[in-house]
């Protein structure tokens, strides 16, 4: 049996294979201003993505996000922003905490889909944190 990043990789490669894995409809943004447009997309592209890997980490026996229990790790992807460059720079976990704008729609159960998600689509992220 493959492992969850095996897994992961195999059947959300792309944002398109996110789209089919979790039967989310692709949405028109244009309605939004034009300066927030490219924000908005984003996050709903991430939130798809997210939602792929977490129906992976519970087909993998991962369970449910439980924010009433402390004891449970929650990983979300933290990068490093400069002047220079947008790198993913680690995954990080919280126990039940999720920070206001900290995303707690796009923690994940394990460290290694955190770990993809952030390495296989930066671009997204990116545009979540600075587009």
């Amino acid at each position: 049996m493959k492992n969850l990043k095996e897994q992961l990789q195999e059947r959300i490669p792309t944002l398109e294979a996110a789209f089919s894995e979790t039967s989310r409809p692709k949405v028109d943004f244009s309605v939004y201003p034009e300066d927030l447009r490219e924000n908005r997309e984003a996050e709903y592209n991430a939130i798809v993505i997210v939602e792929a890997a977490r129906k992976i980490e519970r087909e993998n026996g991962l369970g449910e996000i439980d924010w009433d229990d402390y004891n449970q790790r929650k990983w979300t992807p933290w990068f490093l922003m400069s002047a220079a460059a947008f790198a993913f720079y680690s995954s990080n976990c919280d126990r039940t905490s999720a920070h206001a704008a900290s995303g707690s729609r796009l923690r994940v159960l394990s460290e290694a889909s955190s770990d993809y998600i952030a390495e296989t689509f930066p671009d997204i992220w990116k545009a979540i944190q600075i587009g």
